[in-house]
C-alpha cells in the first residue's frame, strides 16, 4: 500500500523548489536530517551528521527524531536542534512540524536511503522546506529537488547513508578509496571463522555516542560484581549479552543463550560476563542468566545501557541497537542476523563478526552456528589490545 501511494504521488505531483543547493558556504544555514525510527538508526547516523558539519561548518545540522532515540543525541557537539516525534500521539507530527516551519530549514535531508517512506515524503512537504535531498532512484524522486547518487560499491547501511554527503561538497567513493588504501576496510581486514562474515563497511564515517563522566563511571560500576564474581582479581575481559532485540522475528531463543553463557563459561572462564536486555524482557534475562550462569544488570534506561558497553571489552547480541552502539565505541561485536541482513546491517568499522541465516527468524539459528565466531572474537581481542572508554574518559 505504501508503494502504491508512492507511485500515485509520484504520477500526480511534480517537485517544486529549486534545483539547485544552497551555496553553504555564503553564510549560516540550518538543515534538518529526518531520523525518527529506531535507536539503532540513530547511532548510526552520527558519523554522517558529524561529516556534514565538518565538511561545511557554516551549517548547522537539527535533528527530527522520536522520543525514544533522542536519547543517542544527547551531548552530541555535532547535533543543534532536536525536534521529537512521540509515534503513540500522532498529533505529536503536527506540532513538530508546525515548529519546523517556523525554523525556516534551508535543506531537509531524506535519510531512508534504501528504500522510500511515505511519512519522510509527507513531513517534507509539509515542512515546507525548499531543498529537499535524498538519494535518487528510491521511487520519489518527485519529492526531492537534490538527487545524491547511489554509492553502488557501498555495502553496509552507514555507507550508502554517506551518499547524502555529495550535497555537501564531498566525494563518498573517493573517500572511501583513500580509506581502502590506508587499509581501514574492515571487510578486508579480519579472517572471518566458519559461518560468519567479518565487519563489513569502510569504517569512515564511525559512530559517536557521548557519554558523561557520571554515566562512564556507572557502567564502570556495573561491571565491578562480574569481575570480582571471576576470583584472583586479575584483569578480566568483559563480555555483554544482550538478550533483547526491538522485534519479535528478531529474537534468538533462550537456550540459545543459555548455551553460548555455558561454552563461554567453559572455554574462557576468565571472561566476566553481564547479561542485558529491555525492561520488559526482565523474566527473560533471568531465565537465561540462571540457566547460563551469568549474572544480571538492569538498564531501565538506554544510556544506561550504552554505558555498560562503552565499559566492555566486546559484546554478543541479536540484530538490535547494541550492535551499533558498539561499534561507537571501537568494540568488537558478534551480531546474530535473520533475512540475511548481517552484511548491510553488521558491526561497522570494528573487528565484530556478522552471523546471518535467510530465514525470516533466528528461531532454527543454533548455538553451533553462533559460537565460531564469538570464540574467535575473544582470541583475537587480546587483554593488552583493548582501551576502554571509561579509563579515556
Amino acid at each position: 500500500m505504501k508503494a502504491a501511494t508512492i507511485a500515485v504521488l509520484a504520477a500526480l505531483v511534480r517537485a517544486g523548489g529549486p534545483r539547485d543547493l544552497p551555496d553553504w558556504r555564503s553564510g549560516p544555514h540550518r538543515v534538518l536530517y529526518l531520523r525518527y525510527d529506531r535507536i539503532g538508526d540513530m547511532v548510526l547516523a552520527t558519523g554522517i551528521i558529524e561529516a556534514i558539519v565538518k565538511a561545511q561548518p557554516t551549517v548547522t545540522v537539527d535533528v527530527l527524531a522520536s522520543v525514544r532515540n533522542a536519547e543517542v543525541l544527547r551531548g552530541n557537539p555535532y547535533v543543534g536542534q532536536v525536534l521529537t516525534i512521540d509515534k503513540s500521539r500522532p498529533f505529536s507530527y503536527l506540532t513538530a512540524l508546525a515548529r519546523a516551519r517556523r525554523m525556516r530549514y534551508d535543506a531537509a535531508l531524506d535519510t531512508m536511503v534504501m528504500a522510500p517512506s511515505l511519512t519522510t515524503t509527507l513531513l517534507m512537504w509539509g515542512s515546507g522546506i525548499r531543498h529537499r535531498i535524498g538519494v535518487g532512484g528510491r521511487g520519489n524522486d518527485f519529492a526531492l529537488t537534490f538527487h545524491a547518487p547511489r554509492l553502488r560499491s557501498a555495502r553496509h547501511y552507514v555507507d550508502h547513508s554517506a551518499a547524502l554527503l555529495a550535497a555537501f561538497g564531498v566525494d563518498p567513493e573517493g573517500v572511501a578509496a583513500v580509506a581502502r588504501g590506508s587499509g581501514h576496510d574492515s571487510a578486508a581486514a579480519v579472517q572471518a571463522p566458519r559461518g560468519a562474515w567479518p565487519s563489513f563497511g569502510w569504517g569512515v564515517w564511525m559512530p559517536k555516542i557521548f557519554l558523561t563522566p557520571d554515566e562512564l563511571r556507572e557502567g564502570e560500576e556495573r561491571w565491578r560484581e562480574a569481575d570480582a564474581a571471576t576470583g584472583d582479581g586479575a584483569t578480566r575481559r568483559r563480555l555483554v549479552v544482550n538478550v533483547s532485540s526491538g522485534r519479535e522475528w528478531r529474537y534468538w531463543t533462550e537456550e540459545g543463550f543459555v548455551g553460548i553463557l555455558k561454552r563461554v563459561r567453559d572455554r574462557f572462564p576468565a571472561v566476566a560476563m553481564l547479561v542485558v536486555g529491555a525492561p520488559e524482557d526482565a523474566s527473560r534475562m533471568e531465565r537465561i542468566a540462571r540457566g547460563g550462569g551469568a549474572p544480571i544488570a538492569q538498564t531501565p534506561r538506554w544510556r544506561e545501557l550504552a554505558a555498560i558497553v562503552a565499559a566492555s571489552d566486546f559484546s554478543f547480541t541479536a540484530d538490535t541497537s547494541v550492535t551499533h552502539v558498539a561499534s561507537a565505541f571501537g568494540k568488537p561485536a558478534v551480531a546474530l542476523f535473520p533475512r540475511g541482513d548481517g552484511v548491510l546491517y553488521g558491526p561497522y568499522g570494528t573487528r565484530g563478526f556478522s552471523v546471518s541465516t535467510t530465514a525470516p527468524t533466528l528461531e532454527r539459528m543454533t548455538v553451533d552456528d553462533a559460537w565460531p565466531a564469538l570464540e574467535a572474537m575473544i582470541l583475537t581481542d587480546r587483554p593488552e589490545a583493548r582501551t576502554r572508554a571509561a579509563a579515556s574518559g
